[in-house]
């Protein structure tokens, strides 16, 4: 195993933890060493994206930086653009 935030290869009682790292791209929770798991705080944990169950099997996307919209479409040949801009409080 390896720990999703440092990278040191780790076997299973040293990497019995397991955390979301969104600025790393994991809003799902990975496995971590117990040691990185210590040191990720809460706002570390924060997501950078919202999950909508969107019912929406995806067969194409595509991403426009330049405006920050996200264009999918699926088999059902709706297409949809997704606001991608951050949301600033």
């Amino acid at each position: 195993h390896h720990c999703r935030k440092c990278g040191q290869a780790v076997c299973g009682k040293c990497s019995s933890k397991r955390s979301t790292i969104p600025l790393m791209g994991f809003e799902f929770e990975v496995r971590v060493c117990d040691s990185c798991h210590e040191s990720i705080t809460d706002e570390d944990r924060a997501p950078t994206a919202t999950f909508h169950d969107s019912k929406h099997n995806i067969v194409y996307m595509h991403y426009e930086p330049t405006t920050g919209n996200l264009l999918t479409s699926g088999p059902d040949k709706v297409i949809k653009i997704w606001d991608m801009t951050p949301v600033v409080s």
